[in-house]
Formats: C-alpha cells, sequence, structure tokens
C-alpha cells in the first residue's frame, strides 16, 4: 500500500493550499508522475495504441491523452511563495503575508476577519479551514494531515 509523504513546506501556500500536487506545480508529484508515465511509455507509444484499439477502444484517443500527459509534465508554476507563480493571479494572500511578515495567515491579528485575500469564494471556506488546522495543530502536522487529502476535492 502506498504511504503518502508529506510534502516540501516551501511548497505549501501561506493561504494553506498544497503547491505540490497542483496540476501546474513544475516540482509538483503531478508533474513528476506525469514524466514517469511519458518515460514509461516511450516516444514510439502511439504506433502500439493503433494496434491495441481493436480491444482497447479508447486507445483511439491516445493522441489527446499524450498532449495532456506532456502539458502535465510541463508546468511553469513553482509554487505561490515563488517568483514563478502564475496560478490564481487574482490572489492577493502572499503579498499581504510578505507585508505582514509572517509565514500564514492564521499568524496574522487580523485573522479570520482579513477582506484582502483576493481568493474566489469558492476557495475562501478552504483558506479558513486550512489555517484553523495549521492554528490548532502546528503548520508540520497540517502537512502530514494533508499528505493523504485528494488535492481538488
Amino acid at each position: 500500500m502506498h504511504t503518502p509523504q508529506p510534502f516540501p513546506r516551501h511548497l505549501l501556500s501561506p493561504c494553506g493550499l498544497d503547491c505540490s500536487r497542483c496540476v501546474g506545480c513544475a516540482e509538483g508529484t503531478v508533474s513528476n508522475h506525469a514524466k514517469k508515465i511519458a518515460e514509461i511509455l516511450g516516444p514510439n507509444f502511439e504506433v502500439y495504441a493503433q494496434r491495441l484499439e481493436s480491444f482497447n477502444p479508447a486507445m483511439s484517443h491516445y493522441a489527446e491523452f499524450r498532449a495532456l500527459l506532456e502539458s502535465l509534465a510541463a508546468p511553469k508554476c513553482g509554487g505561490c511563495r515563488s517568483e514563478t507563480r502564475i496560478c490564481l493571479p487574482q490572489c492577493k494572500v502572499e503579498q499581504c503575508v510578505r507585508e505582514h511578515e509572517i509565514e500564514f495567515c492564521f499568524q496574522c491579528r487580523e485573522f479570520p476577519d482579513c477582506g484582502k485575500t483576493g481568493l474566489p469564494e469558492n476557495l475562501l471556506g478552504r483558506w479558513q479551514r486550512n489555517n484553523q488546522l495549521m492554528q490548532k495543530h502546528g503548520v508540520d502536522e497540517f502537512i502530514r494531515f494533508q499528505a493523504d487529502k485528494p488535492r481538488y476535492p
């Protein structure tokens, strides 16, 4: 059975999202797995996929799968704490924690009543829950707890 490994702390965003399992993270597990799958299949699998179509019709979609796989294997984002962050451009959390000289939102006296996150409505609940969990259990325990949770619930 696979035991989830805690992710690197620098890939834990200040809002509590796990950048290491984001499809856009260059250091992420999705990228690493996609690279491994591409490596295992090799550069010529399309020929074999065509041969396999007769008993596995899904193989007729191999070209689209390969394009997606290559995209997942080559993301550009370095995570929310990096200079190469590309996701959620409207998010103001990283800038705010830098200005307040803290690592996470829960360390701010304005948390949880901060209105400066810039996060979309669908992420505000996760932002608050993640930071409350880090506040209650500590960051390292939160990282261990998150390691076996789906990244996209």
